[in-house]
């Protein structure tokens, strides 16, 4: 081996490939380059495949510049549209899953009361009660709950239970069965919210 490219392969060289058909030779600082005998394994031939992969790495980084700077022209414009009141783009800025629900509620409510179908017309709750209907009423979840939940257990719904109605400091007892669908006593959410 000639002392000269000690340098160039001292932390690895891999080559690939046979007499007749080339070799194909990397390192880190070279990357792949290709090469018809293994008698160009000089100095100036690993210097001028670090010098080529110099300039795609440049040409890489200044694509890749374009590229970013386009995405945040478009992330800056959706943030500005945002604060403006505009819809946000979900691809860009995900809205809340229970943000995105309500409004689409509130949008229906909306359209009932604009197509003057009073009769049909929901009842318009504030957020805080909305999420409280989806956790409870099984009819309202199904109708406007896209899955935003997931199933309490029993064991879960039983401490919510009895944190709710009994002193503190209770733990599971099977002696006392919660009444869950008794109204003497508050409700009881059948389901929490997966937060996204």
């Amino acid at each position: 081996m000639d002392n000269s490219i000690y340098e160039y392969i001292k932390n690895g060289i891999t080559i690939k490939g046979n007499p007749l058909d080339g070799y194909e030779v990397f390192t880190i600082p070279t990357q792949h380059f290709k090469m018809d005998s293994l008698h160009q394994l000089t100095p100036e031939t690993f210097e001028n495949a670090i010098q080529k992969q110099k300039e795609r790495d440049e040409l890489t980084s200044e694509m890749f510049k374009e590229v970013f700077k386009e995405v945040q022209n478009e992330i800056d414009q959706d943030i500005i549209n945002q604060l403006m009141g505009h819809e946000p783009n979900p691809d860009i800025i995900p809205m809340n899953t229970i943000d995105r629900l309500y409004k689409n509620y509130l949008t229906e409510c909306d359209k009932i009361v604009k197509s003057h179908s009073f009769s049909d017309e929901p009842e318009r709750f504030a957020q805080e009660e909305f999420i409280n209907k989806l956790l409870t009423n099984d009819d309202f979840y199904q109708k406007w709950g896209e899955n935003c939940c997931e199933e309490l257990t029993y064991v879960e719904r039983y401490n919510i239970w009895i944190g709710k109605n009994y002193e503190t400091g209770i733990e599971y007892n099977p002696e006392i069965v919660p009444d869950f669908d008794n109204d003497y006593y508050e409700p009881t959410p059948k389901r929490k919210l997966k937060w996204n």
